[in-house]
């Protein structure tokens, strides 16, 4: 897959859409909970590749810091000068520039606001000049509350055409950032310069760091098309579209389940059919979503996560640190609108609104019938949309659901989607620890089946009080294990995997063939390294019934890393 092409305003950051009606931030931007290792935010660029690659042979003209501040912007030359000792002693060719760049004062409310426009006005500024250098770098500290503090670093990187290069910002979400320390000790000029020269360390600290991580990020992408190619991964189904899709809010008002947004001049519907085009190699008694869109600016349909507790609806989150990317079907319609896929990732503690931070990867419908779609998480871009969102990196620990969308369809289409899964790919670890553990560390009731061990006396008496309460007002026993075994999956799904498997036991105790339940001992013997036993489940829960493509598809894929798993290595002679 290639990436999107860009918009036509070359400045334009990725806003393929702005849904839900957000009005703009009243501040620069949150406190993050805890600093990202992330050395800056950085949005895509066409011409990254160029720059990283001529990094350590380009020359690159370094011109006066900007110092911009409410009142009035202002130039360092000492932090120019010390860029550029930074660069030369990395051995990057570094020499000085002329330009000083005014901006005027500090207006936006919206750091990322502030940069976009920035990186224009730096752009038209610098283009053309000094032909004997490749590329312009342009640094600029925000100050928009006290002389004494820097809030953001932005570092503009252009090439001789104005385009932008490798551009990012940096501010307190960030580690390196945080680590500099960008407070000035007193009110003294001393002090403030002394700031700002550690700024200058901390920006040309994180070019280096992105321009290793964007290196670091292509040889992970080789080598992730290579495992794809070769049928090297494995992947997790979240959303079949078997069952009910159901739409609903939270109590303070905001959607949650499976829903369609649509700016006011597009429409966009969506249902689950059995009538669709037959995708290749895959079960023909099965069920799609269809999504209907007519779109001028943008539609989009999504699935946000969510759980009943005591009869409330509330947000749910899911930890997908254990997978790289996602995966699903699609039906192309060779329209040429631009379909786009957005993650919702953490919110803010005790958020009661959507301020969940949008990531988006885009890609073009370019093509007729149906295509799997592998996305890693390294190509998603973050998406600002204005809704207060944190602004700290794709963590991947809180994850608040997803969607898809278009945009321009030019028309009415209609596009099928299905199987929208996780995908894991490369070595079979979890965290660092190897795959093929036992059960010696894990308690009785983290066993699937409780390790078919005898129980004591209170634990059968636990167990009776437990079934008698599931089976309360005449509740059979198999309905109890359904609602447990569906709670089970997703306390899963949230990441809770060590309560997972207690409530996969409370559902097996309450119905011994469960499908469900089987196909959660299956599940967590997979995440455990335990494949064989994970086989066994699977087969117990595939002869349960009743016939499901999804639970097939898992075990099949299991059978396929078992078989890869059983071959002899290669020896030389």
């Amino acid at each position: 897959m290639t990436y999107p092409s860009r918009p036509a305003s070359r400045w334009q950051p990725i806003l393929l859409a702005m849904w839900f009606g957000l009005a703009l931030p009243t501040v620069l931007a949150h406190e993050p909970r805890e600093p990202a290792d992330a050395p800056g935010f950085r949005p895509d660029s066409e011409y990254a590749e160029s720059f990283v690659a001529a990094f350590e042979t380009a020359t690159i003209v370094v011109h006066p810091t900007i110092v911009r501040r409410r009142e009035r912007t202002a130039h360092s030359y000492a932090s120019q000068a010390r860029a550029i000792e930074q660069l030369d002693s990395a051995g990057i060719a570094a020499v000085r520039g002329v330009k000083k760049v005014k901006l005027g004062a500090l207006r936006a409310n919206s750091q990322w606001r502030i940069f976009t426009a920035d990186l224009e006005a730096v752009s038209d500024a610098v283009k053309g000049r000094q032909s004997g250098a490749e590329y312009h770098l342009v640094m600029e500290f925000i100050l928009p509350v006290s002389d004494a503090d820097v809030f953001g670093i932005h570092c503009f990187i252009v090439n001789q055409n104005g385009d932008n290069a490798f551009s990012f910002l940096l501010n307190s979400h960030h580690r390196i950032f945080v680590d500099a320390g960008l407070h000035a000790s007193d009110n003294s000029e001393e002090a403030r310069s002394a700031m700002f020269l550690r700024a200058s360390d901390a920006a040309v600290a994180a070019l280096r760091a992105q321009v290793n991580e964007y290196r670091a990020r292509s040889q992970r992408a080789a080598s992730r098309e290579a495992a794809l190619a070769a049928g090297e991964f494995e992947e997790l189904v979240l959303d079949d579209f078997n069952a009910t899709i159901p739409s609903m809010q939270d109590a303070h008002g905001n959607a949650l389940g499976f829903n369609a947004f649509s700016g006011p001049g597009s429409a966009a519907r969506f249902s689950l059919t059995r009538e669709y085009p037959p995708i290749p190699g895959e079960p023909t008694d099965n069920q799609v979503l269809r999504l209907d869109v007519d779109v001028r600016d943008w539609a989009v349909f999504a699935h946000l996560f969510y759980f009943v507790d005591a009869d409330e609806t509330r947000w749910m989150t899911m930890d997908w640190r254990r997978y790289d990317g996602i995966a699903f079907w699609l039906y192309g319609q060779n329209s040429g609108a631009q379909i786009f896929v957005d993650l919702f990732d953490n919110r803010h503690p005790g958020s009661t609104s959507d301020d969940a931070e949008r990531f988006v990867y885009g890609f073009r419908d370019d093509f007729s019938g149906w295509r799997r779609i592998s996305i890693a998480f390294d190509d998603f871009v973050r998406k600002e949309i204005y809704n207060g969102a944190p602004n700290d990196g794709m963590g991947l620990v809180t994850v608040h659901g997803w969607a898809i969308g278009a945009t321009q369809t030019n028309g009415p289409v209609t596009y099928y989607i299905d199987d929208f899964s996780l995908q894991h790919v490369g070595p079979d670890t979890h965290e660092g620890v190897a795959v093929g553990g036992d059960d010696t560390n894990y308690a009785v009731n983290e066993l699937p089946m409780y390790g078919l061990r005898e129980k004591t006396d209170q634990q059968k008496k636990a167990d009776q009080a437990y079934i008698a309460y599931m089976t309360k007002g005449g509740r059979s026993r198999e309905d109890a294990a359904q609602v447990a075994a569906k709670n089970a999956w997703n306390t899963f799904y949230a990441g809770d995997k060590a309560t997972a498997i207690k409530r996969f036991n409370q559902a097996w105790l309450l119905d011994p063939g469960n499908q469900l339940a089987l196909w959660g001992f299956a599940v967590t013997c997979v995440d455990r390294g335990q494949l064989e036993q994970a086989a066994e489940y699977f087969r117990m829960a595939l002869e349960s019934g009743p016939s499901n493509p999804a639970l097939e598809r898992d075990q099949r894929l299991l059978l396929q890393r078992l078989e890869r798993s059983s071959r002899p290595t290669p020896t030389k002679d």
